[in-house]
């Protein structure tokens, strides 16, 4: 079924787990730990607008996208926050022509950030 005018719209999305180290140099005092390298197990997700119901972007792919723009392994972020990382994700993604909707990051599914597109950067 393609949609039509009036039909609701929709979002496929995939959220892979993938660990890496960053820190944050200009914590405040109270957080001042989080100066230090450190490990998370990063939780991303991206959601990409469908205009068909039979899947024009396949999530298992989109998947495999998320994790071949991680690298292999733990992924060194440096001073990147979850908004940094998110903010590249999306403009990967957008770059290889999806029609994004909008990327999260998250530490270890505690806490993060979500990025979300303007509708005329998708459409």
């Amino acid at each position: 079924m393609i949609t039509s005018p009036g039909t609701p719209s929709a979002t496929v999305w995939a959220e892979v787990r993938l660990p890496g180290f960053h820190h944050w140099p200009a914590a405040p005092e109270h957080r001042a730990y989080l100066r230090a390298r450190h490990r998370h197990l990063f939780h991303i997700r991206a959601a990409v607008h469908v205009v068909h119901d039979d899947r024009d972007t396949e999530f298992h792919d989109l998947a495999d996208h998320i994790r071949a723009w991680w690298g292999p392994g733990d992924r060194e972020c440096g001073p990147a926050s979850c908004e940094t990382l998110a903010r590249a994700l999306a403009e990967h993604l957008t770059a290889m022509g999806l029609r994004l909707d909008e990327v999260a990051v998250s530490e270890d599914g505690e806490a993060g950030a979500v990025v979300r597109l303007p509708k005329g950067d998708t459409e």
